[in-house]
């Protein structure tokens, strides 16, 4: 177990200030952050059925002859058992009963589309597979009644076809109009088609298929249509539909026009949508999307097709396919292919005319983790949360705000923009493990509105109220500003609005004397910085201003959106008037905290006096990270801290990481699946690599991908530098790992 670091140790030197020294807290009321600076989408997102609990859903689908939904739930960790929950009744009276479980994780259902007479479900799965004796992604025929009450008959189960995968496995079913079963076949594993699939018409994985459910020929469940377009290709699998795929998430039939769209989750740098036609061929492993991915691997048969609509990662990181909107609520959808990103939260619809894209937009910004999209009976869409069950679109009650400051000098945040002087009730703090950006110097300040209060955690992240607005600004050596001038490049603003988190970012001019708002897209820049190992020669460095989507992306739901405002970050000693403070005595001392441990916006003043937090135990007992620079510390305990506050926020459960571990400071080295772990994504060339090999640096991927800038890249956004003294650190701590460290 990690030590208890304490940040007092007996006979200190100093005077240490308690929280009932500090001063009265000054209200903050000048805060123009409000509002939102661009024009806001048509749409948010409400929920439904709240009442009801729905685990893990990935999945949603109206159950034939009923008004009832389907929704597939799993237990987490993206594996079985997975279930489907029959879900009866409004949104106000809801309930769910299981109507399927199966030892798989379920990833999409399809009903036969003559349902009414034969009463055929189809289960898109993935789970061990007796036949090939390995995970393989598979595709099972239930039998379900038609008269109440309606039941899954589980012994019914059929095997229809499957296949080796374990990984990117795809699994999602949907009928055509022209009756055939069009399956998805992601590449099979988990990073760069370590198989190389994708362009592999001998295999299914990497593809999508079609088959006939209906008739069986040659010992198989199914037949092959005889239009399928590879049946006279020698050594092609001639299930295959189209393919260069790497994980198609959701698939789709467009109820009017025919057309079949998927999803794709993308690698590096793009996610795509795609129609998915007839014999043709997308890319994957050659291309990612429309651009050069691994250009020296054998291309199949057929030309690469650029995707119907692409993203770049500032705006999604794990797309997931929807639906062509065909309800009557919402005129300016219809007819449009509406679909989402899980770790972005966004919702975009396309207008598809043509052969091409004749419209597309921005449908709403939320903080779900969208895993999927449904049609309910009356041809409304409905959005899965991964986090916590359905929502429906509602018109966006948000508007522009022409007042919004597109200056930091317009904010309210400050007293001297030009000194960085914060406003008055604006408290500045400092965090223990600092996030690595790319050698920038930082300056934390949060502000809170009038009396509103922080609803302390012990662990995890704290709750904040509506008018919150947290900031940091980023310093470099500029050239030309002398040479030890520290200049000031970027401020950033973490602002909570209506129970949603939004990102701004800054970007100062060269005298220093403001900062001007950058536009949502994001921007790059190069930077040209004082090298002190070259003297006078100046470096040049790229750096990032994060688009509003991107700030989102580690902000996440999972990591409870802000970052450094936790205990373990804060818990910590600062200089206050001359005077070395506890800085959680001190914020209690402001009354920054919440006696109850939820956050208030109250503004108003009290009529009673408020009962005075304490907290849970002195803070000397408490946990703290530990900067990793500090070598006072022990190894272990600088390492952990370093991962907590550059890998936690995505590789924790639920996190936008999806590698099996999590780096969050506390569990036992062994608990957090970092030892001798296999890879679930490239393993770079190296042989007998693993995430961490005790004694063996060389082999750990875990430090190999964090030297690396580009693909492959640890952490994958907001630096463009290594971290040369993090990597040597963490080189020399797994150097010094006892090899049974894992047991």
């Amino acid at each position: 177990m990690l030590e208890l670091v304490v940040s007092i140790a007996l006979g200190l030197a100093f005077v240490c200030q308690t929280a009932a020294d500090s001063p009265a807290r000054t209200q903050w009321r000048e805060s123009r952050v409000v509002g939102f600076p661009d024009p806001p989408p048509p749409f948010q997102v409400e929920r439904v059925f709240a009442n009801v609990d729905l685990p893990k859903p990935l999945s949603v689908i109206a159950l034939p002859g009923t008004q009832d939904l389907l929704v597939t739930v799993h237990q987490g960790g993206y594996g079985g058992p997975g279930r489907l929950l029959r879900l009866t009744g409004d949104d106000l009276n809801a309930s769910a009963n299981e109507f399927l479980a199966i030892d798989e994780i379920i990833y999409g259902i399809a009903f036969h589309p003559d349902f009414a007479m034969n009463g055929y479900m189809y289960v898109g799965c993935n789970g061990h597979s007796d036949e090939l004796t390995k995970m393989a992604t598979r595709v099972l025929r239930f039998q379900v009644s038609r008269t109440e009450p309606i039941e899954c008959d589980v012994d019914s189960k059929t095997v229809i076809i499957e296949w080796e995968s374990n990984g990117h496995n795809g699994g999602d079913l949907v009928f055509g109009q022209d009756g055939m079963l069009y399956v998805s076949a992601g590449d099979g594993t988990s990073d760069s088609d370590a198989k190389l699939a994708g362009q592999d018409l001998s295999t299914i994985p990497g593809s999508m298929i079609r088959i006939d459910v209906d008739h069986k020929e040659d010992g198989r469940n199914y037949a092959i249509p005889s239009d399928n377009p590879f049946i006279e290709v020698h050594g092609a699998r001639p299930e295959i539909w189209a393919y260069g795929l790497r994980n198609p998430w959701r698939i789709s039939i467009d109820a009017k026009s025919g057309d079949l769209w998927a999803g794709i989750n993308g690698q590096d740098q793009w996610e795509t949508a795609q129609v998915v036609r007839r014999g043709e061929n997308y890319g994957w492993s050659i291309t990612e999307g429309s651009h050069p991915f691994n250009t020296n691997r054998q291309q199949g048969p057929t030309p690469i097709v650029p995707p119907t609509i692409e993203h770049p990662h500032s705006e999604a990181r794990s797309l997931t396919g929807g639906h062509v909107y065909y309800g009557s609520k919402y005129p300016s959808l219809y007819g449009h292919y509406v679909y989402g990103d899980y770790s972005t939260g966004l919702i975009w619809a396309a207008n598809y005319e043509n052969a091409k894209i004749a419209s597309h937009f921005l449908v709403a910004r939320t903080m779900l983790q969208i895993s999927g999209f449904g049609i309910d009976h009356q041809g409304e869409l409905l959005v899965v949360d991964h986090g916590s069950g359905l929502y429906r679109l509602v018109p966006n009650e948000l508007t522009q705000s022409q007042k919004f400051p597109r200056k930091l000098s317009e904010s309210g945040i400050f007293q001297s923009v030009e000194n960085h002087v914060v406003a008055e009730g604006i408290v500045p703090y400092e965090v223990n493990a600092p996030l690595w950006s790319d050698n920038a110097e930082k300056d934390r300040f949060i502000g809170l509105p009038g009396e509103a209060q922080i609803g302390f955690r012990l662990s995890g992240g704290w709750e904040f109220p509506d008018g919150t607005v947290i900031g940091k600004t980023f310093s470099l050596p500029l050239a030309g500003h002398g040479k030890d001038a520290v200049v000031r490049v970027e401020t950033r603003l973490l602002t909570r609005q209506a129970g949603q988190w939004y990102g701004y970012s800054y970007q100062w001019n060269a005298e220093q004397t403001d900062a001007v708002l950058v536009e949502a897209a994001g921007k790059s820049v190069d930077l040209s910085l004082v090298d002190e190992k070259n003297g006078a020669e100046p470096r040049m460095q790229p750096w990032s201003f994060p688009s509003r989507s991107e700030c989102m992306v580690c902000h996440s739901r999972a990591a409870n959106y802000v970052l450094g405002l936790s205990v373990l970050q804060t818990n910590r000693y600062v200089s206050l008037a001359g005077m070395r403070v506890s800085q959680l005595d001190h914020f209690a001392g402001l009354d920054l905290f919440q006696v109850d441990g939820s956050s208030t916006s109250t503004n108003s003043i009290p009529d009673v006096a408020r009962a005075k937090f304490e907290l849970p135990a002195p803070a000397s007992d408490l946990p703290r990270l530990v900067d990793a620079g500090d070598s006072s510390m022990s190894l272990e305990n600088r390492v952990r801290s370093y991962l907590h506050a550059n890998c936690a926020h995505c590789h924790v459960k639920e996190g936008g990481g999806n590698s099996r571990f999590s780096v969050a400071f506390g569990p036992d080295l062994s608990a957090t699946g970092l030892i001798n772990a296999q890879p679930t994504h490239d393993a770079f060339g190296i042989a007998a690599a693993s995430l961490i090999v005790p004694q063996n640096p060389e082999s750990s991927i875990l430090l190999h991908r964090m030297t690396l800038r580009g693909r492959g890249q640890m952490p994958p956004l907001a630096t463009g530098v290594v971290d040369r003294d993090a990597t040597k650190l963490i080189a020399d701590w797994i150097r010094a790992l006892d090899v049974s460290s894992d047991e």
